[in-house]
């Protein structure tokens, strides 16, 4: 479990052993949180706080008291600072502006112009399409391209989410402004037809995906055909993500059917969802726009344009949750049991 607390207090309450915040005093309890709820609770109470941690709890070395109410762990009784694993820092929430980039290898000049914290490049940026023919070439390897994009985002001062070829798997990356990589995923669901010879090229992903908060907005990835299937944005948004980063290569033809997938599962996981295309290709026809959809799965914008840019609102996270469907419980426990069933 955890509980979000002002460092100031959390460091206060070593001196005695016990941690004791004001709603313990007005509300007679500790508010605490399941793995999937502290962001949206961050979300909800916290915006433009600084100087807060995570505390990780360790149930079973609580005190008696603890009830669930509402969905909600409270504690009736003061925290043992003995039951708190870890104290983690949190990255202050922001407001957070995204450009969307269709083009595959931005020089860091060209990032340093755009007024964006991040910049999210299409499915394999620095490569050519590989997958268009059945055969695989010593060319659709990494040969250093993810070093280049650590450069580039070092030496742009931007995020960036690009991606390479990493030991055969489709892996997104995103790096700091100096060039830090600080969340990797590698694409799981991989097309096998024409023009899409993917498994011939790479092996799918073995993990999924995770959230990152670095930015003061908690995103995901997915990567291009991952968004046909819900598994992978549910599981953001079961972790608590707020976006889903959707770098793809798709044909021009098929992008109705892609917006329709893209406009459920914003609204199904409560996220924004934000997918920019690779540039157009003849062989085969890929193309067409980039599209930011918010949480209750409207399309808020559509380019083809090579820059699309757009910021996203923790308000409308926090709205979309609280309405329907975003408010039903996800019980995730049952689901788990009934996969390994399968």
């Amino acid at each position: 479990m955890f509980h979000i607390a002002q460092q100031s207090e959390w460091q206060a309450s070593q001196a005695d052993g016990e941690y004791r915040p004001a709603s313990l005093k007005t509300e007679g309890f500790i508010h605490f949180s399941y793995p999937h709820q502290w962001r949206l609770t961050l979300q909800r109470y916290y915006q433009g706080q600084s100087g807060l941690v995570l505390l990780h709890i360790d149930e079973t070395a609580l005190p008696a008291g603890l009830k669930v109410e509402n969905g909600f762990p409270h504690l009736y009784a003061s925290l043992p600072c003995s039951a708190v694993t870890r104290a983690e820092p949190l990255t202050p929430l922001r407001d957070l502006t995204i450009a969307l980039h269709r083009g595959i290898r931005p020089t860091a000049e060209e990032l340093r112009g755009i007024q964006a914290d991040l910049v999210v490049l299409p499915e394999l940026p620095w490569h050519r399409w590989c997958p268009a023919q059945p055969e695989r070439d010593p060319q659709d390897e990494d040969l250093g391209r993810a070093e280049e994009q650590s450069r580039v985002a070092r030496d742009s001062g931007k995020w960036l989410l690009g991606g390479s070829l990493l030991g055969r798997r489709n892996t997104a990356l995103l790096y700091s402004p100096q060039g830090e990589l600080k969340l990797r995923y590698e694409k799981i669901h991989l097309p096998q037809e024409p023009g899409f010879w993917e498994a011939n090229h790479y092996d799918p992903g073995q993990a999924g995906p995770r959230v990152c908060d670095d930015l003061g907005f908690p995103l995901g990835i997915q990567l291009c055909s991952d968004i046909q299937r819900p598994f992978g944005s549910m599981f953001l948004r079961a972790q608590g993500a707020a976006a889903i980063l959707l770098p793809r290569a798709t044909e021009r033809g098929t992008y109705p059917n892609w917006r329709l997938v893209m406009q459920a599962m914003a609204r199904l996981s409560g996220c924004y969802l934000l997918s920019v295309n690779r540039p157009d290709l003849d062989a085969p026809p890929i193309g067409g726009p980039s599209v930011v959809i918010g949480p209750d799965g409207e399309v808020l914008a559509e380019s083809t344009e090579s820059w699309l840019t757009w910021t996203l609102r923790h308000d409308e996270i926090v709205k979309a949750r609280a309405e329907y469907p975003g408010y039903l419980t996800v019980p995730h426990q049952l689901y788990a049991q009934a996969w390994a069933g399968v």
